[in-house]
């Protein structure tokens, strides 16, 4: 599964990507990805960012499709609230 925030127009954020970890390593990653960017694509002007943040195992996944890290540009940022 994955989804997509956006703003309508030039900001989309992509999250919740997950596959059930027995049916990992199989592509469907990559399917669910590209449904994404494409879909993103669809409707988004040309020079549209598109962000993520990504955990150790899905920067490859995501290096594929052309995701680069942002830093030392921007750095993500959290707050884990008490």
């Amino acid at each position: 599964m994955g989804r997509v925030l956006g703003d309508g127009g030039w900001y989309f954020h992509v999250i919740d990507m997950a596959v059930v970890p027995e049916h990992q390593r199989r592509g469907l990653g990559d399917v669910v990805l590209t449904a994404l960017l494409d879909r993103i694509r669809s409707c988004a002007p040309r020079g549209a960012f598109v962000n993520l943040l990504a955990d150790p195992p899905g920067i490859t996944l995501y290096s594929r499709h052309g995701f680069v890290a942002t830093s030392p540009t921007s750095e993500g940022m959290a707050l884990y609230l008490e």
